[in-house]
């Protein structure tokens, strides 16, 4: 039988010698002999210091695997020893308990082969005799980071070794798994140090891996231990140092387990700390995007994945807050409020009823009673934007993000915004992209933010922002409370470009994240004229309020020029000049580089298809 697996093995490296299997094992000599011999291509095997015999049983059954014989056992090292022997384009990852299956290979091959970009691609796992799909697979199908550009399935910040082809240039170009975090966890940094590259790694669901897992296994208790201590060591060497003190607070905060795994990492900081060369923006916050998920990923494989997905929930109750207003938009705000309760990133969700008749409040009611998650503030009284300013009040959260009742935000990109804000201390407000529904088509907004004119700090991680929508932006709950929120003069319409002027006065910073997405699907029961007279009024209000003389009347004559002459342009007019008196008595000039920020502005405000006040 032994025979028979040697030269089934012998027969099969040469359909594929372009790639080799690196197979890392520890003593586990049953299973190596078991499934070697289902591999279709060149095997190396690097043996970790085996006591039960491992690497002379594989050389006698199998004379065609090249056995690499470690003095100690190095962890995950061992791949990365196996990669820099082999002499192949491609590299795939094994266990001692799992294969790839076949064609698996020569269909990653011609992936690889077609698109030069692509780094690593990670394969779907089935388990077991049962062949049943590991919870991984969902995860990885589920990547709030989009499709990749390659075309091959969603983009990736992370991966499962044994499941995992790579391109050996660029698997060693980023040094390959390294001795500081040995195993389990391996992963992050090699996935992130990629993604710096400039390598793109995919999941690949048509390609299957078999994994058997062996009896021979680490308790889950003591797994999830070393899995702390993994993510700790790897922000270590590549995190912000704000990620990494939450890294540490989480892992306190988990008991005897998180406490054993902090002092278990005493011993490696020096190593991690002369390794350490942060990511840069780009991939920080596409590690931040993924957030909750990646946490749950990498516990799912293991008993007691819940309590790794119940520290990183934890956490971001503790930061970030959503606030959504709503008024007589009952079926609209339900909807809404079922996508915002189902995010992964499980954000406290505080409603505030404009004094709806439609009954929203009394469904909102209803329907989450029991939901602690949610919070209902009633008003008698319509108050439009001013609403925010009551659910802000209530938030106790850092950071909070606004949504109206036609909006909600894509998993994930609470926690990107919430990293982002968390490493710019003086950025005030995130405004992210908007999609179109139903469709998912781009808001034409999209393109104005992103070629934004607005000068400003190197440092921002997104385009300078003038201003900023609303329903669609993340803001640090101090800046908004330190220009007062809302103005209850304007009430709704426009009411952003004061505050965000306030904002720029008082030094806050305001950018846009394509990268964080917030879905729009606009209300049909709405008051379109209503809309735009009570916007054309409040542009006129902030161009009186704040901009320098000359600026504001030759803002006020582009607005009325580009405003239809019908009666609800004469209505905000009207409107506007009623409030003269009070916007006399409480103008306040914005200081110069605020100023030119919308002298920036005026051209895109001008041409906009965008900001047009029609209805």
């Amino acid at each position: 039988m032994m025979h028979a697996a040697a030269e089934a093995n012998r027969r099969s490296v040469q359909p594929h010698p372009r790639t080799t299997v690196v197979v890392a094992t520890r003593n586990r000599r049953e299973e190596l002999l078991a499934y070697l011999g289902h591999h279709e291509a060149p095997v190396i095997v690097v043996d970790n210091a085996s006591t039960d015999g491992s690497p002379g049983a594989v050389e006698a059954a199998f004379p065609g695997v090249r056995v690499v014989r470690l003095r100690r056992n190095r962890g995950a090292v061992g791949r990365t020893i196996g990669a820099r022997l082999a002499t192949t384009d491609y590299v795939a990852f094994a266990d001692d308990d799992s294969w790839w299956a076949p064609g698996s290979l020569a269909t990653a091959e011609r992936l690889l082969d077609d698109h030069p970009s692509l780094g690593l691609l990670a394969a779907s796992i089935a388990v077991g005799p049962e062949e049943t799909p590991d919870p991984i697979n969902e995860v990885l199908a589920a990547s709030p980071l989009g499709p990749s550009q390659a075309g091959v399935g969603p983009r990736l910040m992370g991966f499962v070794a044994c499941a995992a082809i790579v391109r050996r240039e660029a698997f060693l170009s980023v040094g390959g798994f390294d001795p500081v975090v040995r195993f389990p966890g391996e992963e992050e940094r090699v996935a992130w140090d990629l993604a710096d590259a400039g390598w793109e790694l995919a999941y690949a669901p048509q390609l299957l891996v078999h994994h058997h897992p062996s009896t021979h296994r680490e308790p889950g208790e003591t797994r999830q231990r070393e899995l702390l201590r993994s993510g700790v060591l790897s922000a270590l060497m590549r995190r912000s140092w704000d990620v990494v003190a939450r890294q540490v607070s989480s892992a306190w905060d988990q008991g005897e387990r998180g406490r054993r795994a902090l002092v278990s990492t005493v011993p490696k900081i020096p190593s991690a700390l002369a390794r350490r060369r942060p990511v840069s923006e780009a991939v920080e916050t596409a590690i931040a995007r993924l957030g909750w998920t990646t946490r749950v990923s990498r516990g799912s494989r293991t008993a007691g994945a819940g309590d790794a997905g119940d520290a990183g929930e934890q956490h971001l109750h503790e930061r970030v807050s959503v606030v959504m207003i709503t008024y007589n938009r009952r079926d609209e705000a339900l909807r809404s409020l079922e996508r915002l309760v189902a995010l992964p990133d499980r954000p406290p969700v505080i409603v505030v009823d404009n004094g709806s008749t439609d009954g929203t409040a009394e469904a909102i009611r209803a329907g989450y009673a029991e939901e602690p998650q949610v919070t209902l503030i009633a008003s008698e009284q319509n108050l439009g934007a001013v609403g925010r300013n009551l659910g802000v009040e209530q938030a106790s959260t850092e950071f909070v993000a606004f949504c109206d009742d036609d909006t909600w935000w894509e998993p994930g990109a609470l926690t990107a915004a919430a990293e982002v804000l968390s490493r710019h201390p003086k950025l005030g407000v995130i405004t992210g992209k908007i999609l179109v529904e139903p469709g998912a088509r781009e808001d034409p907004i999209n393109a104005e933010l992103e070629h934004s004119p607005v000068a400003g700090p190197d440092w921002l991680p997104g385009p300078a922002l003038g201003s900023f929508l609303a329903g669609a932006s993340i803001m640090r709950t101090e800046a908004f409370r330190d220009v007062g929120g809302f103005s209850r003069r304007l009430w709704l319409g426009g009411e952003e470009e004061l505050m965000a002027a306030d904002l720029a006065t008082a030094g806050w910073e305001l950018c846009h994240l394509p990268d964080v997405v917030v879905h729009h699907q606009a209300s049909t029961a709405r008051d379109p004229h209503l809309r735009r007279r009570h916007g054309l009024r409040n542009t006129l209000w902030f161009i009186w309020l704040r901009r320098p003389v000359g600026a504001a009347l030759r803002r006020t004559r582009d607005v009325l020029a580009a405003a239809p002459r019908d009666r609800t342009t004469a209505a905000g007019i009207a409107e506007a000049v009623a409030g003269a008196g009070w916007v006399l008595r409480e103008r306040r000039v914005l200081p110069p580089h605020v100023e030119r920020r919308f002298l920036d502005l005026e051209y895109s405000q001008r041409h906009s298809s965008a900001r047009q006040y029609v209805s």
